[in-house]
């Protein structure tokens, strides 16, 4: 939502408070004349177009010029003389008038918000302009490449002035062709050195003239388009309409909203026709926008000589469809013209680099054109091998598993081979039983036990007989008796041999899931390290994207304490219509590069403080007080918090010993995925700060480790300091302060104990850091120093010296 937003957001609510005002009437006759103001069509018609052009209208409570416009079209305002007809009548009538007067009202509100984003759209990118034409007048290098890129155009000039010179000769072919080859000769000739290094200075040097004309041009632009904005915002549709207002109304007494309506009409079609003329300085501009105003004859003089709703409506439409479009395109060449050159002009030279280079880059693909191929059906191949082979098929095997699927592959011997044996096991022992029980039948229960011996491995009545066939061999070989008992016993070394591999079958298939894990894990790796890659990529990008954005902020937020402490205050210590309207494209940029930046309801606190920032009546020490509380708020502690991710950095500018030096504070994720690349970082920082939580020990007794990692990739003598956060927490604390001071000793690196919710030390350990860099860089100075000269490091350079990365 922007600033033009908020404000005829804030003057639609105004104007309702005057629509739900009632016009006066005489309690014997309401009830008729309200009756024929209900029947009335022209009526309905006005509250309609009254509704259409309210902010509630629609998800956009701006409307274009064009449905503004239009719905001015459809009202068919037609002036209204004195009542001459009955009194139901003329109180509809009178009523129709007030309700044209609330369509012309809203309707000036809907063009006085569209002049305020017209203005501001147009203002706000003059600064990209004038800062591209600060970087090519800041360097030979950029100018001499600008020089370079317009060079097609000043040789077109040349190339047109000498075609319209020879336009104006009157001579015969001959003396045509003459004279245009001497003009040409004239041109080109190279008569001594200095005319040589005229030619080749003289285009760097119209350039930088160019420049210099575009950006002052830019910048009066800007001070203009300003101007024009802070004008309309101070003095335009300033209703002030308060309850006292409305009873006023009530009464029958007239008020001068309307007066209101009319000057703003007034004052901005003399801003717009006066905002882009060059020749007035900003003051004159301003004095002659009121002054348009005060003789405007259209304004009505009191409440007996007021506009009628259809003049207003008629100049509404003027400025709808004339003045505002001619606005537009003049400010449009005026950009085009004075701001930066066009695309086609700053990229032709690596676009004519490209196109010549293009043939050989096409005969390289061409020549490689089946090898390209090929790399790429080999690489899908791989591709779709690797995700079917080391993804989805180990993955549907680990889920065949947790489901008991039958089919697994994990088994040594099949479960139907062991009961098969156990059950032939049973068999020949029963009817051995059977055979041997000397003239007894056994019974089903004796048969049964003898079943369930054998199960738990007890052949008890085989073995009897065996040994007594073994007293008796020959007898029992010739029975069959001894061969029967020795072919159970062979089943029997079978039957415990297929246990005793169900035994190890059985702890395989209780380890078939960890196997399964084990083949999927060479593909997690894999896959988790290119999502890590694309992850940490396009995460990294969209953290670069939000710290630059965070940096814009701090940008903006400089040049509104440049503007507010370079302004020149007026006699009621405020803003001057020019410097407000410079603050008001500050905060209209800020607002849309903060918009994604903070929560909820850290996002509304700040619109609030951005809104009091914008309120001028305060003065300008509320205004830089107000500046003061967002800075504060910038670097004030929250409970919530996220996780760094790899890296992130903050800029922070503090003064030491009298300089000005900038803080580039890096923030390096401390969780142990993060090692490998929060290490490349160390090398080149000036400063680390080594930080613990004392609430957490395990974060203490991690220090070492970092410690033994900044040594080995750091740079050597970087300095180095051991923070103890978190040390207002004294009922959690589990690492006492001399256990901090012991370690830091150990390290031979100084030690401190913050507090970033509490503030303290926070400060005080930065300043302790910046201070122990300045001075290790002002002894290594003075020691590579060459004695003779004598140089005094300390005296010069101190407040830029300190612009490396703390870690």
């Amino acid at each position: 939502m922007s600033i033009a937003i908020d404000r005829i957001l804030h003057l639609d609510s105004q104007l309702d408070r005057v629509h739900l005002a009632p016009l006066p009437t005489h309690d014997d006759k309401l009830t008729s004349q309200a009756s024929a103001v209900v029947a009335s069509p022209r009526i309905a018609q006005l509250q309609s177009i009254i509704k259409a052009l309210s902010t509630t209208s629609s998800s956009n409570p701006l409307l274009s010029s064009r449905q503004i416009s239009t719905l001015l079209e459809n009202t068919s305002l037609l002036g209204r003389g004195h009542n001459t007809y009955g009194e139901e009548i003329a109180h509809t009538q009178s009523y129709e008038v007030e309700l044209e007067w609330i369509l012309v009202s809203k309707a000036t509100m809907q063009t006085y918000g569209l002049l305020l984003s017209t203005l501001l759209q147009q203002t706000t990118p003059l600064s990209d302009d004038i800062w591209y034409w600060d970087e090519v007048l800041g360097s030979y290098t950029y100018i001499g490449l600008y020089t370079l890129q317009t060079s097609p155009l000043r040789l077109w000039s040349w190339t047109k002035d000498i075609y319209d010179d020879t336009q104006g000769i009157r001579t015969g072919l001959a003396g045509q062709w003459k004279q245009f080859y001497g003009l040409v000769q004239e041109s080109i000739r190279e008569r001594s050195i200095a005319d040589i290094q005229c030619q080749i200075l003289t285009p760097i040097a119209m350039c930088r003239t160019q420049a210099k004309l575009n950006r002052a041009r830019l910048k009066r632009l800007q001070e203009m388009n300003a101007s024009g904005l802070g004008v309309l915002m101070d003095a335009g549709l300033r209703f002030d309409i308060s309850d006292d207002t409305i009873e006023t109304v009530k009464s029958g007494v007239d008020h001068d909203w309307k007066i209101v309506v009319e000057r703003s009409i007034a004052l901005m079609d003399s801003v717009l026709r006066k905002v882009t003329v060059f020749e007035t300085s900003v003051s004159d501009f301003e004095e002659a926008v009121f002054t348009s105003v005060e003789n405007d004859p259209e304004i009505s003089l009191g409440a007996s000589d007021k506009n009628s709703p259809e003049k207003l409506s008629e100049r509404l439409q003027q400025l709808l469809q004339v003045h505002l479009p001619h606005h537009m395109a003049v400010s449009k060449a005026l950009t085009v013209e004075y701001g930066r050159p066009s695309r086609l002009v700053r990229y032709w030279l690596p676009a004519g680099a490209l196109l010549l280079s293009s043939s050989t880059i096409l005969r390289i693909l061409v020549n490689r054109k089946a090898e390209i191929i090929t790399w790429c059906r080999d690489l899908g191949t791989t591709i779709r091998d690797f995700w079917f082979n080391w993804v989805v098929e180990p993955t549907r095997k680990i889920i065949g598993t947790i489901r008991h699927d039958k089919e697994s592959e994990v088994a040594i011997m099949s479960k139907e081979s062991l009961k098969g044996d156990r059950e032939s096991l049973e068999r020949m022992v029963v009817d051995f039983a059977i055979d041997n029980s000397t003239g007894l039948t056994l019974t089903e229960a004796q048969i049964a036990d003898i079943r369930a011996k054998v199960k738990e491995g007890d052949l008890t009545p085989v073995l009897r007989a065996y040994e007594k066939d073994l007293r008796k061999p020959l007898v029992g070989t010739v029975r069959g008796d001894l061969v029967r008992t020795l072919l159970i016993q062979v089943q029997k070394t079978k039957v415990d041999v297929e246990v005793a591999i169900s035994g190890i079958d059985a702890l395989l298939k209780s380890q078939e899931l960890v196997f399964g894990f084990v083949g999927l894990t060479p593909s997690i790796l894999i896959c988790f390290a290119a999502f890590r890659y694309l992850g940490g990529t396009f995460g990294g990008r969209r953290g670069l994207k939000r710290n630059k954005r965070a940096n814009q902020a701090l940008h903006i937020l400089r040049n509104i304490d440049r503007i507010l402490t370079l302004a020149v205050p007026t006699e009621n210590n405020l803003l001057s219509y020019k410097d407000h309207g410079l603050l008001l494209c500050e905060v209209h940029v800020l607002r849309e590069r903060t918009q994604s930046l903070f929560p909820g309801n850290v996002k509304r606190e700040f619109l609030e403080d951005v809104g009091d920032l914008c309120n001028i009546n305060g003065g300008i020490q509320a205004q830089l007080r107000v500046l003061e509380r967002i800075r504060w708020g910038e670097d004030s502690f929250t409970p919530s918090f996220i996780t760094t991710i790899g890296i992130d950095f903050k800029i922070r500018t503090i003064e030491l010993d009298g300089k000005r030096v900038k803080l580039q504070i890096w923030d390096t994720a401390g969780q142990e995925r993060f090692r490998t690349i929060t290490t490349a970082y160390y090398r080149g920082a000036m400063g680390i700060l080594l930080v613990y939580d004392v609430t957490d020990e395990r974060s203490f007794n991690n220090i070492r480790t970092w410690f033994s990692n900044v040594e080995q990739h750091a740079t050597e003598g970087v300095n180095k300091i051991l923070i103890g956060n978190k040390c207002d927490w004294e009922d959690k604390r589990v690492v006492s302060t001399e256990q901090g001071q012991q370690l830091a000793d150990e390290l031979g690196i100084p030690f401190l104990e913050v507090s970033a919710k509490s503030n303290i030390n926070v400060e005080k350990a930065f300043y302790s850091l910046a201070a122990g860099i300045k001075k290790r860089i002002i002894d290594t100075a003075k020691t590579d120093q060459p004695a003779p000269q004598g140089v005094e490091v300390g005296a010069q350079g101190s407040g830029t010296g300190l612009g490396g990365k703390c870690c």
